[in-house]
């Protein structure tokens, strides 16, 4: 005899309860959220500042995986190596990170020095320029019978800023530079750490892969494990393919553009192609970034100089976007040129200039797993209108 009555009920009761508690306690959470929102915005930064090694880590991981994949396989295929010893794995892993540690080291050895003495070269230089540009506009404005006093003026101005607050300052500039140097080292020895971590995780990525498996399958419905493993397979397809992609694209206009300035002897070619290259990340809009500050450099300089430089940079992007472009990253991201626009002006205008660099990997993710919502549901709603039609062509023939 049940003496808690009709244990369906009571289970039936039992969930009410819990659907009820469950609803107060998140009302009471959110609400404690809301009021206490600069703690909890602190709590995270400080949580993510914290974890960021860790965070690094999966990220070097994740890109870092298909080369040592891919090099895994030859290994073992070369060397009769068994998949079980990991020996290929291991080597794969060596010559991957020791690539990668020596690019940084050459990268902080030549370059970053290099672009620091151009910056300071050029901050010193900066009057010089500006008195040059401003008598090659004066002249041009003479020679159409264009009265220059507002150009002397504004250019004046500009110039008796920069001679009372820029130069003399120069070495409070430079030293804040220095300064910032236990910032870089901060997180120079994050980054280990980080590396450290990512070599973990690809040498062991099987038992977490299986670990991560497990626990999805423990915790989430049939329906929500399915859906979160297309995501991370959309993600892993986006991020693997374009991002990387599109770096490798830019390193490779980076270094075209040097080699073009250099050949055509541009001032500041190390510092021109290195903006070039790092701003060509950014979709659509990174180009015409990174080219009209060099622009505007380099008209001060020389004009003539400044117009060769939009017509090389224009060649070098219609090879970018006609010919590099598509052979590097083709459709790897499945979306029109209007989203990829969209994506870049939403996620811009939310997160800035990281929020342009990842706007299209992320938003196609997001496109993708609405895309594939609305075809299952179009097919579910397709099947029920023909059963429909099919029980009312049977009444009707009956």
């Amino acid at each position: 005899m049940n003496i808690f009555g009709n244990s369906k009920k009571n289970n039936e009761y039992y969930k009410i309860f819990i659907a009820v508690f469950l609803a107060i306690v998140s009302s009471i959470l959110v609400y404690f959220l809301i009021s206490n929102i600069n703690i909890v915005i602190k709590f995270i930064s400080k949580l993510l500042t914290i974890l960021m090694p860790v965070i690094i880590g999966i990220v070097l991981a994740f890109f870092f995986n298909p080369i040592i994949s891919k090099l895994e396989i030859l290994f073992n295929r070369n060397n009769n190596i068994k998949k079980k010893d990991r020996l290929g794995r291991i080597l794969g892993i060596v010559c991957t990170y020791f690539t990668f540690i020596l690019l940084i080291v050459l990268f902080l050895k030549f370059l970053v020095p290099n672009l620091l003495n151009s910056i300071t070269i050029m901050i010193n230089n900066f009057p010089l320029y500006l008195d040059r540009f401003s008598k090659w506009v004066i002249d041009l404005c003479e020679r159409y019978n264009i009265t220059p006093t507002f150009i002397e003026e504004y250019v004046s101005d500009i110039n008796s800023i920069i001679r009372k607050i820029v130069v003399p300052n120069i070495d409070i500039i430079i030293n804040n530079l220095a300064a910032g140097i236990s910032g870089v080292i901060k997180w120079f020895i994050n980054f280990i750490i980080s590396i450290i971590i990512s070599v973990y995780l690809i040498y062991d990525k099987e038992i977490y892969g299986k670990g991560l498996n497990n626990i999805l399958k423990v915790y989430c419905s049939k329906k929500v494990y399915n859906k979160i493993i297309k995501i991370a397979k959309d993600l892993y397809k986006v991020f693997g393919g374009f991002m990387v992609a599109k770096l490798l694209d830019s390193l490779i206009i980076g270094i075209i553009t040097f080699v073009f300035l250099v050949i055509f002897r541009f001032p500041y070619y190390l510092l021109i192609a290195f903006v070039i290259g790092i701003t060509n990340i950014i979709p659509f809009f990174g180009p015409f970034i990174g080219a009209v500050p060099c622009t505007i450099l380099l008209l001060m300089i020389d004009p003539t100089k400044a117009f060769e430089f939009i017509i090389l940079i224009l060649l070098i992007q219609q090879f970018d976007g006609n010919i590099l472009g598509p052979k590097l990253i083709g459709d790897k991201i499945g979306m029109k040129s209007f989203w990829v626009l969209f994506s870049i002006i939403l996620f811009g205008g939310l997160f800035g200039v990281w929020g342009m660099i990842f706007a299209v990997p992320i938003f196609a993710c997001i496109y993708e797993a609405i895309k594939d919502d609305v075809q299952n549901k179009l097919k579910k709603k397709n099947k029920k209108d023909k059963d429909t039609k099919k029980i009312v062509n049977k009444k009707r023939t009956a």
